[in-house]
């Protein structure tokens, strides 16, 4: 029987969505009596973490990208020595029998060293898979400066001269010194388990890692926060379309920005990222307010007529559509993504900028909208994405691993 949980977090505060179900999955496991330990790189601790019964493992650390020497952010993306160290002292204290090393992320910072030394210990690991970074050295399966997926074999010579990455190639030389390093610490390694959060991401992440054993595969898809009480949005007497997200260009708000600004509609960008300032001169016609709190968004939703997740990359699973949908919402979604398995197939449309207007023109229509909300929110499954639900497929994952 599983008592401890070691919860491995790049970050020790929320810095996306992964890092969001990190620290959301600590807690709950905390308030139902687990004994867990968040192990982190980078701080600072989120309030969340140090107002809990958790005790955090923190490096204070830097996250690689933003280390002053870059030779010095190299070594430690491709080892962090430290967290070797700490982490091989803190798994001492534990009882293999009885722990579970639970992985949400660790290429940022912390490095696949903890992979070596979760083996070393022989303690079982889940790897919850968040991103692509098993598969792909950047991360996404995706070509950056082309703005297009990626199906080039991954690590094979065409994708180690192929220029993919976000930044430089000499970035992407890194990355794929690190993925060699990382294939070394996980492939064979036989104490890690992997947790899928959609059909889609697993589909595409075995097509590139196909020799995961059946047993060592597990289905959990992420929970959504909700309110116990929640009421439906009525969208259909609202005009604004909404972007929630990261703005950067494999989010796709290139796409959105001008899909709205060509169907002349109201239009509101929640998010940060690096393009932000560019668009902002570029389409002062619609409202980018910055990253908001799940608090601080609720009055602007309630003024939404659909949310738009324009997404290029293949996502994982895509936690924002979901949580706007428990509130009867309805998504246009690209067919590129994750998002596409639980979104009104209505709604779909084929990624393109002309392709997304012509589902916007659809949702004009209030009839439509109130149809596909209500279907939306009546449909939308507590029992399925709920706290309890995540809590005891992870329960009963974390047992079965164990024995």
């Amino acid at each position: 029987m599983v008592k401890n949980v070691i919860v491995v977090s790049d970050y020790g505060y929320i810095e996306g969505g992964a890092g969001r179900i990190a620290h959301e999955t600590a807690i709950l496991l905390s308030q139902n009596g687990y004994n867990v330990v968040f192990f982190c790189a980078v701080s600072p601790v989120s309030d969340e973490l140090k107002n809990s019964s958790i005790e955090v493992v923190c490096l204070e650390q830097s996250d690689i990208l933003r280390e002053r020497s870059r030779v010095k952010g190299v070594m430690r993306g491709l080892k962090n020595k430290e967290a070797q160290k700490r982490f091989r002292i803190l798994l001492q204290n534990f009882d293999r029998q009885e722990t579970v090393i639970h992985v949400h992320t660790w290429t940022k910072a912390l490095s696949s060293i903890v992979f070596k030394e979760a083996k070393r210990a022989k303690i079982q690991v889940l790897i919850t898979i968040h991103d692509y970074f098993l598969v792909c050295p950047n991360g996404g399966l995706f070509n950056y400066p082309k703005r297009k997926i990626c199906e080039l074999k991954p690590m094979s010579a065409k994708c180690f001269f192929c220029n993919c990455d976000a930044r430089s190639y000499p970035q992407k030389l890194f990355r794929v010194l690190r993925q060699k390093r990382q294939n070394h610490n996980v492939r064979k390694n036989e104490f890690i388990s992997y947790a899928f959060i959609s059909e889609f991401s697993k589909r595409e992440f075995l097509k590139r890692y196909n020799k995961i054993p059946q047993e060592k595969q597990y289905f959990l898809p992420n929970m959504v926060n909700f309110a116990s009480n929640r009421t439906r949005i009525e969208c259909e007497k609202n005009e604004t379309y909404f972007f929630i997200g990261s703005l950067t260009e494999v989010k796709g708000i290139r796409i959105f920005c001008e899909a709205v600004s060509q169907a002349n509609l109201k239009a509101v960008a929640i998010g940060d990222g690096i393009i932000k300032d560019e668009l902002e001169k570029k389409y002062p016609n619609i409202q980018f307010i910055g990253w908001k709190s799940k608090e601080e968004m609720m009055p602007y939703l309630r003024q939404a007529r659909c949310l738009i997740f324009p997404s290029i990359w293949y996502e994982t699973m895509g936690l924002v559509p979901l949580e706007v949908m428990a509130y009867g919402m309805p998504v246009i979604c690209s067919k590129l993504n994750a998002a596409s398995e639980y979104v009104s197939p209505e709604l779909l449309y084929d990624g393109t900028v002309q392709g997304l207007i012509k589902s916007i023109e659809e949702t004009l229509d209030d009839n439509f909208i109130n149809s596909i909300a209500t279907k939306v929110f009546d449909n939308f499954d507590d029992r399925c994405y709920g706290k309890s639900a995540y809590l005891g497929k992870l329960s009963q994952i974390y047992n079965g691993i164990v024995l």
